[in-house]
């Protein structure tokens, strides 16, 4: 009787030793499973600037920003203005990945709608002096395709989750009427880059003009304390055809301004 319940014991504690084995080995495979989907999904991880890159690219190909449309800030001041695209521009260049787009847009509705707006904000006047923006220590400028400009400027200028008839419209206008001054105020804001790296897109948003404000716009990016130079020169021969390949009227337009530009005997003539 003794050896037969001595029997039954042992083969409970076998069977719990079983069940209990049983336990620790799922959970040691669950356990390093888990650790392997970590180590994926660090490994899989897309580094910012890709990720970056692969939304603008989204944007571009669905069309998601179409409907933009800027929130019009009421501004009391040059000065609160300045301040506005300063705090924008740093929060789209140094916010989290998922809403620097946001900070874009509202960089971009900051920006001036006027060649006006633009003196204001970045400008210099004999008068009352300096605008906001208006510097020329080096901390304040970038590079952008081997020319210098405003720090601010060169961002608006390198933008691209703007949908683009909202962005070339707003970038014509502040051309308009624009002439050279010294710093900030030249060169059409980069808008000439524009014209030779997306000719089609400018040509199309020019062409809804009249002829006197493109030609004010051609004039400007031409324009200068002595534009008759070998520069200016050898970019109207590149951009001649670039533009005739597009629009006709446009072509012409650019001719009369560089011709009548050129013909003035001191060259800026504003």
């Amino acid at each position: 009787m003794a050896s037969i319940l001595m029997l039954c014991l042992i083969r409970k504690m076998n069977r719990f030793l079983t069940i209990l084995t049983l336990i620790v080995l799922t959970s040691c495979g669950q356990s390093t499973k888990s650790d392997n989907a970590k180590q994926t999904d660090k490994l899989t991880e897309t580094p910012p600037e890709i990720e970056t890159t692969k939304i603008y690219q989204k944007i571009k190909q669905e069309g998601i920003t179409e409907n933009f449309d800027c929130y019009e800030f009421d501004y009391n001041s040059s000065q609160q203005q300045a301040d506005s695209l300063l705090a924008f521009m740093d929060k789209a260049t140094d916010s989290s990945l998922t809403n620097r787009i946001e900070w874009e847009h509202k960089f971009f509705c900051a920006f001036p709608n006027s060649f006006e707006g633009m003196q204001a904000v970045f400008g210099y006047d004999s008068k009352t002096g300096a605008s906001p923006l208006y510097s020329i220590g080096n901390e304040s400028y970038r590079y952008t395709d081997n020319h210098i400009m405003s720090d601010v400027i060169g961002f608006f200028n390198e933008l691209n989750s703007i949908p683009d008839s909202t962005y070339f419209d707003k970038y014509v206008r502040i051309n308009i009427d624009g002439y050279w001054e010294a710093d900030n105020i030249n060169e059409a804001f980069g808008f000439y880059h524009r014209l030779t790296s997306n000719t089609e897109t400018s040509c199309r948003t020019l062409a809804i003009f009249t002829d006197e404000e493109i030609k004010s716009v051609f004039r400007f990016i031409f324009d200068g304390p002595h534009p008759k130079n070998e520069y200016n020169e050898k970019f109207y021969g590149n951009l001649k055809p670039k533009i005739e390949s597009q629009n006709e009227r446009l072509s012409q337009l650019l001719t009369e301004s560089y011709e009548e530009l050129m013909a003035k005997d001191d060259g800026h003539g504003h």
